[in-house]
């Protein structure tokens, strides 16, 4: 997997999205508040994901999607609502 995060203590935080970003090697309490999503998403092979960023100390860490999304609907939605109503009933 590559990624264009550096997690280091050495340096100071640095966003350079989409190139490259300086992260600190741990978050700190203000991460659980404070992480906001930079840049889209991006994919790497089937799995999906975007950056998140911590607003005030600069930790980085890539989100990943639970599932690829689909390229393309398929189906009716008849025959998604019968398989439901199986498992529901």
């Amino acid at each position: 997997m590559a990624t264009i995060v550096e997690y280091t203590n050495k340096r100071s935080p640095l966003n350079m999205y989409p190139r490259r970003i300086v992260s600190p090697v741990r978050g700190k309490t203000c991460c659980a508040r404070k992480m906001a999503q930079i840049g889209g998403i991006e994919h790497e092979g089937e799995r999906s994901y975007f950056y998140r960023r911590c607003k005030l100390c600069g930790y980085t860490v890539r989100h990943f999607l639970s599932a690829p999304p689909p390229d393309r609907p398929s189906g009716q939605w008849e025959d998604s609502s019968k398989s439901l109503l199986k498992l529901v009933g």
